[in-house]
């Protein structure tokens, strides 16, 4: 992939964050450069906040362009489908760098053409108010960003550990080193002379000289006394008092220097980020991203082994290991090792048994119903006029008669 493409693919897929910080930009910008027509040291409110989004500005472009960087890509697992084409990892962040990082420096200049004072630029009121560095600010944030995003592969947590920590390197840098960047000037006065900070100079402190015109320390006694000056003066532990500054001259020195400074703040960030990205060590999937939901108490399996045998309905005896699965680097794989195949016994063959005639199927036999029994037939009537047959006299025997004659 050439660079115009990974910059089309930057804009597509960042287009709304660079938009939005694009447009602050500007709006700080107009801000900041119509009010230095003013009264000289009056501030319009437009210029206060234009003053603010400049102090802030290279904070915004590490919240917003650094942090979700590649952040976004391994919270939301898209990495394996970026890095995992013809693109490499480092090739894939060189070219969002030199796009962000671009746009970074360029916002950043046109951040720092104005202060909101009107009248006279070159103050010590005014050094963070410098084209070059709010664009030094901005690239620092940058890469701020990008390497608190790989190493906590959260989006949210990237973004507000952005903020703070470049919160915290301003603080410091600004108020402590700051002021130190070249040794400061002394006027020294004598105790019938006062010691004045030459106009636009920067007071840093005061002290009390010897004979030799050195810094000298109060004695014991003059720490508890109510005026410190006149008990030195009494205890003639010194002869006069000091004040250190920093000239308004050195302005645009310290700016420059402050610059350096913060440029390789930012290259050291991307040194090791470039190097972590390389080697693997923060981007490589853990136990605990591996499943977008909560992970089972249940030990996974491990396949451990291979058919050993085939069973008689034909499926493949397998050996699996109850044993957690183990996170093992890709460096420290060991070269898998050729098992030969176990050979195969061949079953006897089994003659096949005759084969068996199924019995017919007896029906039930039919049930006889009994035959009905023969009605008696009716006896015949007597005639009316026929002569009763005596009781113990039976009645003639009409077939036996009939045979015997």
């Amino acid at each position: 992939m050439n660079f115009p493409s990974l910059v089309w693919l930057t804009w597509r897929q960042h287009r709304w964050s660079i938009a939005g910080v694009t447009a602050i930009a500007l709006a700080a910008t107009f801000a900041l450069v119509i009010t230095e027509g003013g009264r000289t040291g009056s501030m319009e409110i437009a210029g206060f906040y234009g003053l603010m989004i400049q102090l802030a500005f290279g904070g915004v472009v590490g919240v917003f362009w650094g942090a979700p960087l590649i952040a976004r890509e391994l919270e939301e697992r898209t990495h394996f489908v970026a890095w995992g084409q013809d693109v490499t990892p480092v090739k894939w962040l060189c070219g969002k760098v030199l796009v962000f990082g671009g746009l970074a420096v360029l916002l950043g200049a046109l951040v720092g053409v104005g202060d909101g004072f009107g009248g006279d630029r070159t103050t010590w009121n005014a050094f963070e108010s410098s084209s070059f560095l709010q664009a030094g600010y901005a690239l620092f944030g940058l890469a701020l960003g990008v390497l608190i995003g790989l190493l906590s592969r959260h989006v949210v947590t990237a973004m507000a550990a952005t903020l703070v920590f470049f919160t915290l390197v301003r603080l410091l840098l600004g108020s402590v080193a700051r002021d130190h960047y070249l040794p400061p000037r002394r006027v020294v006065a004598r105790w019938e002379e006062t010691a004045v900070v030459p106009n636009g100079g920067i007071e840093l402190g005061t002290g009390f000289v010897g004979a030799r015109l050195e810094p000298v320390d109060p004695v014991a006694r003059c720490l508890q006394a109510i005026n410190e000056s006149s008990c030195m003066r009494s205890e003639k532990a010194a002869v006069g008092t000091y004040v250190e500054y920093q000239p308004v001259d050195r302005v645009v020195t310290f700016q420059i220097i402050e610059f350096v400074l913060y440029v390789l703040l930012a290259a050291g960030l991307f040194a090791v980020t470039f190097r972590l990205l390389r080697n693997g060590g923060r981007w490589k999937p853990s136990r605990s991203h591996r499943h977008i939901g909560p992970a089972s108490p249940v030990p996974v399996p491990v396949l451990v082994g291979a058919a050993v045998g085939v069973a008689a309905g034909g499926t493949t005896a397998l050996l699996v290991s109850d044993e957690p699965e183990l996170e093992v680097e890709p460096e420290a794989l060991p070269e898998a090792e050729v098992v030969p195949e176990p050979e195969v016994v061949p079953e006897p063959e089994v003659e096949p048994k005759p084969e068996v005639e199924p019995k017919p199927e007896v029906l039930p036999e039919a049930e006889v119903l009994p035959e009905p029994e023969p009605e008696p037939e009716p006896e015949p009537e007597v005639a009316p006029d026929s002569e009763a047959a005596p009781a113990d006299q039976s009645a003639p025997d009409t077939s036996a008669t009939q045979a015997d004659g």
